[in-house]
C-alpha cells in the first residue's frame, strides 16, 4: 500500500497563478531531451503528471498523439489554455491520481512519461509508481527529473514548500528502485541540472 502522507491536492491548485514562473524555465530543456529521445513521430505517448502542461506541448509537437494525466485539476486548466494558445489538438488530457492507472483505463503505450514526479515520492512508494509506469508501456518509461547528487538551494526551497522527498531523491537509486518495478535502465543522461532514466519493461516483472 502506498504512503498517503503525500503533498494534498489543493497545494497544487493554489499554486498555480506562480507555478509557471518556477516551471517554464523547464521547457527548453526538455525539447532538448525529447530530442536526443529520438522518438519516432507515430509512436503514442502517456504522461503521467503533466502539470501545467510545459513537457505535454513539447510531446505534442514531436508526436501525434498524446494522453497527458494529472490529479490537479486547476493545473489542467493551465495545462489546456497553453495547448489551445498553441495551436496543439493532439493532446488527450484527463484527471486521474498516478497510482490508480491501469491498462483497463488507459491502454498501452510506446512511451510513458513522468517529469518531476518521482521526487515527490517517499522512497517507500517510487518502486509502486513505477510498477504502474512499467505495466502501461510497451517500449520504454522515461523519468526526467533532478539530477542524482546535485543539490541546489534554488530547488530545495520550492521543495521545501511542496513538502517533497527532494534530498532523500537526490541520494536514491533510481535505477535500483526500478528494477524491483520490473523495469530495466537502457540509457541515463544530463541535462543541465536535470537526469533522464530511459527504462525498457522487463517482460514478467512489471506491475
Amino acid at each position: 500500500m502506498r504512503n498517503t502522507g503525500q503533498t494534498p491536492l489543493g497545494f497544487y491548485d493554489r499554486i498555480v497563478p506562480v507555478y509557471d514562473l518556477f516551471a517554464a524555465y523547464n521547457a527548453r530543456a526538455y525539447r532538448k531531451i525529447v530530442r536526443r529521445l529520438e522518438i519516432e513521430p507515430d509512436k503514442s505517448v502517456l504522461e503521467v503528471g503533466c502539470g501545467t502542461g510545459n513537457l505535454t506541448a513539447v510531446l505534442a509537437r514531436m508526436t501525434q498523439q498524446v494522453v497527458s494525466v494529472d490529479f490537479a485539476p486547476k493545473m489542467l486548466a493551465r495545462a489546456a489554455k497553453k495547448l489551445a494558445d498553441r495551436g496543439l489538438t493532439n493532446v488527450t488530457l484527463r484527471r486521474d491520481n498516478a497510482f490508480d492507472l491501469s491498462p483497463d483505463a488507459y491502454g498501452t503505450h510506446h512511451y510513458v512519461f513522468a517529469a518531476f514526479l518521482l521526487h515527490v515520492l517517499p522512497g517507500v512508494d517510487r518502486p509502486l509508481l513505477l510498477a504502474t509506469l512499467a505495466g502501461l508501456a510497451t517500449e520504454r518509461v522515461v523519468v526526467i527529473d533532478y539530477a542524482p547528487g546535485r543539490y541546489r538551494f534554488r530547488y530545495a526551497f520550492v521543495e521545501w514548500l511542496e513538502r517533497s522527498h527532494y534530498k532523500d531523491f537526490l541520494r536514491a537509486d533510481l535505477t535500483a528502485e526500478a528494477a524491483v518495478a520490473g523495469l530495466e535502465l537502457v540509457r541515463y543522461f544530463e541535462q543541465g541540472d536535470f537526469g533522464v532514466w530511459e527504462f525498457t519493461p522487463v517482460s514478467g516483472k512489471s506491475g
